[in-house]
């Protein structure tokens, strides 16, 4: 038994819905052994020193400051953090010419291939070609990943690269002329940037991840879609010591089924690091015109999205991870896409997850319900889906994001920021969950208050990832706690982006702090 730990702060919240404080926490082993007052738990943890040994408790005192449970991420891409940490970051660029520019600038630092991620053609005015690329790196491969992570652009040199010149894909878009314009989608995208990253030190992309994560108080994450290179990254930094936060593994589909052939699924782990289940893509996304709607776009009548995998494909991945009781988590944005992915888990007998869960109206929240499915959302997409409105119109666009609606259906809901693709501060996720962001007009009747936002970014999180442990500080739960200088609960819904993180504790371990 290890020594104990005394976490003391001005205020702890153990959890909330229900929401319940106290003074001080005591932590043996990684795991709270007392949450109440402070008389008691300095009496307990002295108690617990000398029955173990030890001289003393460590004592981890945050006078002014106020402790929670660590935020569960429920869906990001742990490796896409630290590559986006080490690319270049266009989230920022208004035209083409920035973009342009913004290349230009980086170029000198990247010895091969040239990574970025975070450009919107609806900032721009446009999408960027291969020959704007080419203008400013003729020499090196440039992978530039779009904000949403499902489509790219590459220039000339990457095209060769890969092989794209002579392919012949709906993923990879041609000009008038037939040749490529250097814009690839969904897989084509997909396999342009992970070619990239996989050149890449994985331990120290992950490593860089981690620290990031950990300066906004998220103690364990459901990282999605993580392929060979990654798994050998993740494993590495655990068996060397260095992994400091917790990190729930979901296979790609490719690996997935890959391992499966050969007669291997690593369902293995241990507290910090396990392979919980594997992630499927049903269609791509709104901002790239790729989510499966039902009915056409309201800006592009010709199209209605691309569809990815169907009903059948869902049925069959599901029998096969129960044979190895892995967890399935199925990307689903349009509606056409969740009403196919519900439609194979039913197939299946299957309580899946459902990760996005866009465009959710009342019939298919109906049946999300009956299966009893678990949703994973991200709330952050309220802000940045400033043209949700002209995509979907105004009769589809109120069954955007509705979040009140499935918890009031008896929905299973956390939430979650898909970084890179969103920030990951858990607080600007509350914060758009309480001010409906960008679709406020319309769906105001599905804001969130705060306590509900910080369950759902705790707790609930960590029921998606099937941990119940976490997410809470009462005797039992992992001793990971988030430390921030404002209590949530006490400044305004505007405030709450502006809350500044402290420290972060693992386990009853400092591993982070300001």
């Amino acid at each position: 038994m290890s020594c104990p730990v005394l976490v003391t702060a001005r205020r702890i919240y153990v959890g909330f819905k229900p929401t319940r404080l106290v003074e001080a926490i005591v932590a043996v082993n990684g795991l709270v052994v007392y949450a109440g007052s402070r008389n008691d738990a300095e009496r307990i943890a002295r108690g617990l020193a000398v029955a173990v040994g030890c001289s003393r408790p460590r004592v981890l005192e945050f006078t002014d400051s106020y402790a929670l449970p660590g935020f569960v991420d429920a869906h990001l891409h742990l490796r896409g953090v630290g590559a986006k940490l080490y690319g270049i970051d266009l989230s920022d660029v208004r035209s083409i010419e920035e973009f342009k520019a913004v290349v230009a600038r980086e170029v000198a630092r990247f010895e091969s291939w040239i990574i970025g991620r975070g450009w919107d053609q609806e900032r721009m005015g446009a999408w960027p070609t291969r020959y704007d690329l080419d203008e400013v790196v003729p020499d090196k491969p440039v992978v530039l990943m779009r904000i949403c992570g499902h489509a790219a652009v590459l220039n000339t040199v990457a095209l060769k690269e890969l092989g794209f010149l002579g392919r012949r894909s709906p993923d990879i878009d041609v000009g008038c002329d037939g040749e490529p314009t250097g814009l690839v989608f969904e897989k084509a995208a997909e396999e342009a940037y992970r070619e990239a990253v996989r050149k890449l030190d994985q331990v120290k992309l992950i490593l860089e991840a981690a620290r990031h994560v950990l300066s906004y108080g998220v103690t364990l994450v459901g990282d999605m879609g993580v392929d060979s290179e990654e798994i050998y990254g993740l494993v590495r930094a655990r068996f060397m010591g260095l992994l400091p936060l917790r990190v729930r593994i979901y296979l790609s589909q490719s690996l997935f089924e890959q391992l499966e052939r050969a007669g291997v699924i690593p369902i293995f782990g241990d507290t910090f690091l396990a392979v919980k289940g594997v992630k499927m893509f049903m269609d791509g996304s709104l901002g790239a015109r790729t989510a499966w709607l039902r009915e056409p776009y309201s800006d592009a009548s010709e199209t209605r999205g691309r569809s990815l995998a169907g009903w059948r494909d869902v049925a069959r991945l599901a029998e096969a991870a129960k044979r190895w009781g892995a967890d399935v988590a199925v990307h689903a944005i349009g509606d056409a896409a969740l009403a196919e992915a519900l439609h194979g888990m039913e197939a299946a007998r299957c309580r899946c997850r459902i990760e996005h869960a866009s465009l959710a109206p009342p019939d298919l929240l109906s049946v999300a319900a009956r299966l009893g499915v678990r949703i994973a959302v991200q709330p952050r997409f309220l802000v940045s889906d400033t043209w949700a409105a002209d995509r979907l119109g105004v009769e589809r666009v109120r069954w955007l994001y509705p979040f009140k609606t499935m918890i009031s259906m008896g929905i299973q809901v956390g939430f979650s920021s898909d970084a890179p693709v969103e920030p990951v501060n858990p607080f600007e996720g509350i914060y758009a969950a309480a001010t409906r962001g960008a679709v406020a007009g319309y769906t105001r009747d599905e804001a969130l208050d705060v306590e509900t936002g910080l369950h759902l970014y705790t707790a609930g999180s960590a029921a998606i990832l099937g941990d119940r442990r976490a997410g809470c500080l009462e005797p039992g739960c992992y001793a990971d706690i988030a430390v921030v200088d404002h209590d949530p609960l006490e400044v305004s819904v505007e405030e709450l982006p502006g809350i500044r993180f402290e420290a972060s504790i693992v386990g009853g371990e400092l591993v982070w702090s300001r």
